[in-house]
């Protein structure tokens, strides 16, 4: 299969119409496979995977943009460009070769895939072969498509980077890879076969049996068809609880954030809130008593505290004048005593003059120092009690009383605070209405829960009803039919089962030998250290990797880096790819996220030149930048270059030649 064209018109943010040329180019010398699609993020880049992946399946089309919950044409509804106009048409054109059995001729045809719809949603399909309308492929086309690129196998070549890095991030494959997986390797078939040949066993049983035994297998019957119906009916009920489940999640999750943007929390501690604040207003009050306390007693004086002082120095100074006032005549009397010692020691007249006269000057200094008037009056006792206040207890009471001061500030802060909080909080009207939209969204949840898990536990109990409607089937049949009339087709049945069996488990064996080694050459060739992994194995039954180094000891997954996690994964799609021996075009969007520049080299030289004869390309500036795209150019692997220039005033996108301008790219 190879892609050739692909038309847009008013699909999604593309206005009229837009054709791209996928065709690859092949000579006898040189193939260039890929075709590099440049955008944005944003920009138009997996609306061109979806419009493959919706011109091939239609309805059964895996897209992930489509909500679970959305009905097909509500979804095409939405893909019809906005900016087109009331009347407007949608439509997806795909133009691809493949190779078609034409009575016993094997021939290389055009297949032209055409869906077009209006805002209606309702989709019309032509499919035309080699220019001419086809009806016939066009009413069988779910089931020629299958056949040609099953759906199962579409997600091992159409994907993007994003299933690579939830692909590396899982130990094991997810559900949708695993079935990919078993379609690959032919699994399926053996399967499908088994449960075939099981239906025939039970109509031949119910052929053969006598009336009242056929009645009764019948019954048995009827009863195990209507168990498959119920349990299909609930299986898909349980998918509708679960998507509703998730709903009601996010729902909850958003009426609790609205709870807590509303002050709904703060409605909730408002009481506590309450009782600290009559707490702390108790605490300061007590300081503030504590405050008039000293108020009441030295601490005003602390505001004439230095006039005390003066008033202090003054009273020392009156009462070392009252002192020496009291000894002036003292003093006298012990300097004539002091002239009348001198007279007797014969000293000569200008020795003792000298001594008079100093004398006489320090009784003038103590005349003059006592005859300044005292207005204070204070005595020993009052001049002590006042030194003892200015020196220790006023002091004290300062620093006690700043304290108190800062211990009040202190709570009065917490006060305005907590104040803040209440009226901040919402009024009990509004905190009921949160409370309520709150409740009732847990409520929803929880019922919600409650009915996935009934439907659990329904689809439990109706799968055990099945396997024991198959024994009682089984059973009643092998007790009352006749055993002359069905022995040789029952054990040439038994017989076919067993040898499906030992088939099955053959060619698990065969294909996972082939797969492993594919996976082990391709990781090997990806990485940059080859040296890393010996040997990679598959697990028959969840298809989880372990990875071997050269001496057989497994590897952890988690000494990967995340880049080589994700090496891995491309190895294993490529392998599953490879195994599958199917000729078919790969289109990866933004391939090259979370690699670091040497494994973006490996998979720009091994995985893009040779996964594929077609590798569609869809890439940023940032993945595919001027060093990569001139590497493709240098090595001639690019047959086409186009760029997707999204404008978001419009909002649409248009489709140019060319990849992106790099300012210093060199001619």
């Amino acid at each position: 299969m190879i892609f050739q064209e692909l038309t847009l018109e008013n699909f999604n943010s593309y206005k009229g119409q837009h054709t791209l040329n996928l065709q690859p180019e092949t000579t006898t010398e040189e193939t260039r496979p890929i075709i590099l699609i440049g955008g944005l993020n944003g920009g138009g880049k997996t609306t061109i995977i979806d419009a493959i992946r919706l011109a091939l399946y239609g309805q059964r089309a895996q897209i992930e943009r489509r909500k679970k919950t959305q009905s097909y044409s509500e979804f095409l509804s939405q893909c019809v460009c906005s900016h087109a106009g009331a009347d407007a048409v949608a439509t997806i054109e795909l133009i691809f070769q493949h190779v078609i059995r034409i009575g016993n001729i094997d021939k290389l045809a055009e297949i032209r895939v055409q869906r077009t719809w209006n805002l209606k949603g309702k989709d019309k399909l032509q499919i035309f072969l080699d220019g001419w309308d086809d009806r016939t492929l066009t009413e069988t086309w779910d089931e020629r498509v299958e056949s040609w690129l099953p759906l199962g196998l579409s997600n091992l070549f159409l994907f993007d980077g994003e299933q690579i890095k939830e692909l590396a991030a899982q130990d094991t494959p997810p559900p949708s890879v695993a079935t990919a997986i078993r379609a690959v390797l032919g699994l399926e078939l053996p399967d499908r076969l088994t449960s075939h040949l099981e239906i025939l066993i039970n109509q031949k049983q119910r052929e053969l049996a006598k009336d009242e035994d056929r009645q009764m297998l019948e019954a048995i019957a009827q009863r195990l068809d209507q168990q498959r119906t119920d349990l299909k009916a609930e299986e898909k009920r349980l998918e509708t609880l679960d998507d509703e489940l998730e709903a009601a999640d996010a729902n909850l999750q958003e009426a609790q954030i609205q709870f807590e943007a509303e002050g709904g929390s703060l409605a909730e501690s408002a009481p506590e809130i309450d009782r600290q604040l009559q707490h702390i207003r108790a605490e300061a009050e007590h300081h503030r008593q504590n405050l008039r306390n000293l108020a009441a007693d030295l601490r005003p004086l602390a505001i004439v505290q230095p006039l005390l002082q003066s008033a202090h120095q003054q009273g020392r100074a009156e009462l070392r004048r009252q002192q020496a006032q009291a000894a002036r005549d003292l003093i006298a009397e012990h300097d004539q005593r002091l002239l009348d010692l001198i007279q007797t020691l014969n000293l000569s007249p200008a020795k003792t003059q000298k001594i008079e006269a100093f004398l006489q000057q320090e009784n003038q200094n103590l005349i003059e120092a006592t005859s300044t008037e005292s207005w204070l009056d204070a005595d020993p006792e009052t001049l002590e009690q006042l030194s003892q206040i200015l020196q220790h207890q006023l002091p004290t009471q300062i620093q006690l009383a700043q304290t108190q001061l800062d211990h009040l500030t202190a709570l009065n802060t917490q006060i305005e605070a907590l104040t803040l909080k209440l009226r901040a909080a919402p009024s009990p009207e509004d905190y009921d209405r949160l409370r309520s939209y709150r409740d009732q969204a847990q409520l929803r949840y929880e019922e919600g829960l409650f009915k996935v898990e009934l439907s659990k536990r329904h689809c439990i109990k109706l799968r055990q009803d099945i396997e024991a409607a198959k024994a009682d089937l089984k059973r009643y049949g092998e007790q009352h039919l006749d055993q002359k009339d069905t022995d040789d087709f029952l054990k040439s049945a038994t017989r076919a089962q067993q040898t499906l069996q030992a088939f099955q488990s053959r060619l698990t064996l065969q294909k996972l030998n082939d797969l492993e080694s594919n996976i082990t050459n391709y990781f090997r060739c990806l990485l940059h250290k080859s040296s890393l992994t010996h040997r990679i194995m598959v697990d028959q039954q969840t298809f989880s990797l372990t990875l071997y180094d050269t001496e057989g000891q497994p590897i952890p997954k988690h000494r990967l880096s995340a880049g080589e996690k994700q090496l891995l994964a491309i190895a294993f799609l490529w392998a599953l790819a490879s195994v599958s021996n199917r000729q078919l075009p790969i289109a990866i969007d933004t391939p090259l996220s979370r690699l670091d520049s040497s494994h973006r080299l490996n998979l720009i030289e091994q995985y893009f030149p040779n996964a594929s004869h077609q590798m569609i390309l869809l890439s940023t500036d940032t993945e595919i930048g001027q060093n990569e795209v001139q590497d493709l150019r240098r090595k001639e692997m690019i047959a086409r270059e186009y760029l997707l220039q999204y404008d978001s005033t419009k909002q649409q996108t248009t489709i140019t030649p060319g990849y992106f301008s790099f300012n210093n790219e060199k001619p």
